[in-house]
């Protein structure tokens, strides 16, 4: 479905705002989120918002008045979502690594599934949709670092399974509800499957049909999921495909899925190694605002941060670090794990440092551990 404009009058508990388009006063609203009551409805009043975008996909219908379930208790001006205490890292590891491995297994079934012809077990994709949105909820940055030090001699698999991570991450970004980040990670795991039975050198945007054909029989697939994935090649100025389909006539969902599946491309060029975390962000923010939606890009970037968990930075010291956790307020000083020197060239005892409490270190730059014959996945 397209977005739609309303009057703050007219907005309700439960609508997703994509953006403010008509505002007066001095402090602008620009963040997109779920309305999760009447008192944030009357605080978008007083700050002057008149007119907004609204996206009718991911409304949240058990928010609307009358449903028993609306959250008035939410005075906060600076966050409409609580986020609760966050997992240590340390303690969501194992349990990060088991929906990881779960996440393989299950998705690879799947493609084997596709590739002999035979049904989609959409069980098995909500099952995993559920398992990552359980992991995110508790501490993204463990999903988003192995995801980043997988390695897979299948790309299409593996395509799959980080555009699932970052879409789980991007949802928990935008503080969607379990269930929308749930059919979000649907849509990330399904994209592809008519690549599967193509093959992988044919385009993203051809093999389109073929995927929404074998999604076609999956009775209890929410219609969203393939609406989002009918869209996710279609371009903010209409040069996508399908070709036309253009500014709010592209539902949210695909946006989100047109941004992670460019990034993972960018990041993963086919038949060559991966390039630098930064430089793959700068591609990326290189297709808005013609292509790709700019604040939600701005966004996904915040998401996974200028140095993602799982890439390996040099330390102005000499030493390298695996990132383990973002620092969403000061996010050019993430929390690291040391582990060797770049200069001297040996291992050191691995030790945890929050770089916006050791102001003696910094990073220089993001590294190639291949370059030292090291691979990340050991550090961990």
């Amino acid at each position: 479905m397209a977005l739609q404009e309303v009057s703050l009058q007219q907005l309700q508990p439960g609508d997703f705002v994509v953006r403010v388009s008509q505002q007066t006063g001095d402090v602008l609203i620009k963040e997109a989120g779920l309305v999760r009551s009447q008192k944030t409805i009357e605080l978008l009043r007083k700050k002057g918002v008149q007119r907004l975008w609204i996206d009718p996909d991911l409304a949240d219908l058990s928010l609307r008045p009358g449903s028993g379930q609306s959250d008035d208790s939410d005075t906060s001006e600076s966050s409409e979502y609580p986020q609760g205490g966050r997992a240590d890292f340390s303690a969501e590891l194992p349990k990060a690594e088991r929906a990881w491995q779960q996440l393989q297994r299950k998705q690879s079934r799947l493609f084997d599934s596709c590739r002999r012809q035979q049904p989609i077990d959409l069980e098995l994709v909500q099952e995993v949709s559920c398992g990552l949105a359980d992991s995110v909820s508790r501490n993204q940055d463990v999903l988003l670092c192995l995801s980043r030090i997988a390695q897979s001699s299948d790309q299409l698999l593996q395509h799959a399974i980080n555009c699932a991570v970052y879409m789980a991450a991007f949802g928990q970004q935008l503080q969607l509800s379990k269930g929308k980040v749930q059919d979000l990670i649907m849509a990330a795991l399904l994209h592809d499957v008519g690549k599967v039975t193509l093959g992988e050198t044919t385009s993203d945007a051809d093999a389109i049909q073929t995927s929404l054909k074998l999604l076609a029989p999956l009775n209890r697939l929410p219609a969203e999921v393939s609406l989002w994935i009918a869209q996710h090649c279609a371009y903010l100025d209409g040069s996508g495909a399908p070709k036309g389909l253009k500014n709010n006539q592209i539902s949210l969902g695909a946006r989100m899925l047109a941004i992670v599946n460019h990034y993972d491309n960018l990041s993963h060029p086919a038949g060559k190694k991966p390039i630098n975390p930064q430089l793959a962000s700068k591609k990326l923010l290189e297709k808005t605002p013609e292509q790709l939606d700019s604040e939600l890009t701005q966004r996904f970037i915040r998401c996974i941060g200028i140095y993602p968990p799982g890439s390996v930075v040099k330390l102005h010291s000499g030493k390298l670090a695996l990132v383990l956790e973002n620092n969403p307020k000061k996010p050019t000083q993430p929390k690291v794990k040391v582990f060797y020197h770049s200069q001297h060239q040996h291992h050191l005892p691995s030790k945890i440092i929050d770089l916006a409490r050791h102001m003696e270190e910094h990073i220089d730059y993001c590294v190639d551990l291949e370059q030292y014959g090291l691979q990340a996945s050991n550090y961990l």
